[in-house]
């Protein structure tokens, strides 16, 4: 029998069927998929409308039935939908499949029915379905692309405060892995007072407040970290609280930097105030001189030439006895005030330039005052210890004028490479909180400050005042 006849069969068996089962032919035909039936030779038996749609793009039913599958398409023998045939029919088995199909043009899933008589295969044309889900997936790929090589951690917590995502930039921030940090609480991750700043935050983020913050966080390796932060809550459609999401960025080093700006600007004005108090100094020193050498001097001839006249002149004499009385004061007060405004600038005994201040004190007053002085380093730079002196004269000051005490104490002494400084008196006190006008406390803070020094004023109203100063040498 020749390849006509056989074709010519094969279409009767095409037309039997159809003859035989008519109401299963017509099911066949308006499903909206396609259904193919090969023999146990692989000869197409069957094809419905959507079968021929799918499979035979330029030729017919006609064209295709009867004939062999490998013989009159031989290419389609290597690709893995069809070897999928093979397997069945081997293994007598129904399988699935689904894959691009190169000879037809489309993503198809097919069902394969194997019998020994031959092989039923359910199609279904997938591609616009399959389109769909790559571009998803394409999608997918992209937002994942961009998450990973984003420039900022990105993190993800539930309602209950538990990490659901990070991205990989978000563990080397933190120096966890992505394992490590999943269903951890942020809390994990921050310090007690970090902790309270937090639940503060969350309750924000449920009012749905977005905001961007500075925020401290511990690392694995125990390091503290800075970090900029911009948190952003996450409601249902429902609008129940979901969690939050966050954009970190690591600013430590910034921080740092800033830091490091601000104490050398802080150290800079130091330097200034260092500068400028020497200048008074030496201004000061300037002007003691002066009086001293000058005005001391004029008051002195003055005084000599009255004198002078009044040896002369009995009635002259009497006259200008009370003058050179105010002379003498003037003389005396000026000698005074000269012995606190000259103060050697270079080589300076600290313990004796207060040991004066202390006798001044106790001639000129009725105050009764106690000194203590135990420093042993020699190496405290001059313009230190003046600046020490000045403290103590400032506060000595301020007790013979506002205090109205009885009892003074000032203690200098040296312990672990500090200098602590202790100047108390039992008198009328203030309030230490209440703002103060004059600009004695200012100036003594200033000089502490310019040295990395810190003070501490004790006072209320009737309990007198206590001060406390160190200084690191």
């Amino acid at each position: 029998m020749n390849k006509i006849d056989n074709l010519s069969q094969e279409k009767n068996k095409y037309t039997d069927l159809n003859h035989k089962d008519f109401s299963l032919a017509n099911v066949f035909e308006r499903i909206t998929d396609g259904f193919v039936a090969f023999d146990n030779q692989w000869n197409y038996i069957y094809l419905n409308k959507k079968a021929v749609e799918i499979i035979c793009f330029n030729c017919s039913l006609e064209d295709v039935i009867g004939k062999n599958i490998w013989e009159a398409f031989p290419e389609k023998k290597e690709h893995p939908f069809y070897q999928s045939f093979f397997k069945s029919m081997a293994e007598q088995r129904t399988l699935t499949e689904e894959s691009y199909c190169h000879p037809v043009g489309a993503w198809l899933h097919a069902t394969l029915y194997p019998s020994p008589e031959g092989l039923s295969v359910y199609l279904q044309d997938i591609t616009v379905k399959k389109q769909v889900e790559l571009e998803l997936e394409e999608s997918r790929e992209r937002y994942r692309q961009i998450v990973e090589t984003a420039q900022e951690g990105i993190w993800l917590i539930d309602e209950n405060n538990k990490t659901v995502f990070v991205n990989q930039k978000m563990c080397d921030i933190l120096e966890y892995s992505m394992d490590e940090m999943m269903g951890k609480e942020n809390n994990h991750f921050l310090d007690d007072e970090g902790q309270k700043l937090s639940a503060i935050s969350i309750d924000r983020r449920k009012k749905g407040v977005s905001e961007n913050l500075d925020k401290q966080f511990i690392t694995k390796s125990g390091k503290v970290i800075w970090t900029s932060m911009s948190a952003n809550p996450i409601f249902s459609k429902q609008g129940a609280y979901k969690g939050a999401l966050a954009m970190i960025s690591d600013i430590t080093d910034k921080i740092k930097l800033q830091q490091q700006l601000m104490k050398a600007q802080i150290n800079k004005q130091k330097e200034i105030v260092k500068a400028v108090i020497i200048a008074q100094e030496r201004e000061r020193n300037h002007l003691g001189q002066e009086m001293h050498d000058n005005i001391n001097q004029l008051l002195l001839a003055t005084k000599i030439y009255l004198s002078a006249a009044g040896k002369k002149n009995v009635q002259l004499k009497k006259l200008i006895e009370y003058p050179l009385e105010l002379i003498d004061t003037s003389m005396e007060e000026i000698r005074f005030l000269c012995r606190k405004m000259v103060t050697p600038i270079k080589n300076i005994d600290l313990k004796e330039l207060i040991q004066r201040l202390v006798t001044d004190f106790r001639q000129n007053t009725k105050i009764k005052i106690a000194f203590s002085y135990s420093i042993t380093n020699e190496s405290i730079p001059d313009d230190l210890k003046l600046n020490i002196y000045r403290i103590i004269q400032e506060q000595t000051n301020n007790i013979l004028k506002y205090a109205e005490a009885k009892n003074v104490t000032i203690a200098v002494h040296e312990k672990d490479n500090m200098i602590n400084i202790l100047v108390e008196d039992n008198g009328r006190g203030f309030n230490v909180s209440r703002k103060r006008t004059g600009i004695g406390i200012t100036n003594m803070i200033n000089r502490i400050e310019s040295y990395n020094g810190r003070i501490e004023i004790k006072s209320s109203k009737g309990k007198g005042c206590k001060i406390f100063i160190s200084i690191p040498v």
